[in-house]
């Protein structure tokens, strides 16, 4: 089997991807998948011996996408090596994100991505996707869980517990904040989106799910004065 990378190797990713969202992956078929990319199945079966492996590969590149974009709505404007690189150096990384400077911009910064990436109708549909297939294969969907949704969390707990180290957030279990942001970002739109029950939102209306978001959560987790007076 050919090393999986190269323009065609990608346009038979991009086909299946189409052929999974449109009819599924029990229903989906080589020939359709080879037929949308304009290769032989022959081809196709040069780069993938099967559905399911071609499906797993789907899932690791979407999971590895989604940490790096996860990550780089953390730190926006750094020059991080590339994601496999990544877990031994997060938390020298993280360092830099420097949590006493206004957490509350960096939270509605940070909220207002993961919605624009995670939370869109067509990312809803990937994960529609992911869902319906794990049940069959579940190695396909503790790939994606483990490096994509996991591997996220740990990101943002990590800094979470920055924030509480700086004082600006009262000293929690980071894993259940970080937790309790996502749903509260989750919360006003993913259910309807997961089941295509909504039009795609507008920026104005993200900005405010936002707001609201990041209101609610700091009121649970801002540092009280008695947390203050023990730090």
């Amino acid at each position: 089997m050919r090393k999986k990378s190269g323009e065609r190797c990608q346009a038979i990713l991009d086909a299946a991807k189409i052929i999974f969202e449109k009819v599924g992956f029990e229903q989906a078929t080589m020939a359709e998948i080879a037929a949308t990319a304009g290769h032989s199945k022959a081809t196709l079966y040069n780069y993938f011996s099967s559905k399911e492996q071609l499906f797993l590969e789907l899932a690791r590149r979407s999971a590895d996408r989604h940490s790096e974009q996860l990550f780089s709505l953390l730190r926006p404007h750094s020059d991080h090596a590339p994601l496999l690189s990544l877990p031994g150096q997060v938390d020298e990384i993280l360092e830099l994100l420097q949590p006493s400077q206004d957490l509350e911009a960096t939270l509605q910064r940070f909220g207002e991505g993961v919605m624009s990436h995670f939370l869109n109708l067509k990312s809803l549909a990937a994960r529609r996707m992911l869902i319906a297939a794990a049940a069959n294969q579940p190695d396909a969907g503790r790939l994606f869980f483990e490096n994509g949704p996991a591997k996220g969390m740990q990101f943002t707990a990590q800094f979470f517990e920055h924030a509480m180290d700086a004082g600006q957030l009262r000293r929690v279990d980071p894993k259940v904040a970080a937790a309790h942001f996502r749903g509260l970002l989750e919360s006003e739109v993913y259910e309807s989106g997961l089941f295509n029950a909504r039009r795609e939102l507008k920026p104005k209306e993200v900005k405010a799910t936002v707001e609201r978001a990041v209101k609610v959560f700091m009121r649970a987790y801002a540092p009280t004065a008695s947390d203050l007076n023990q730090a």
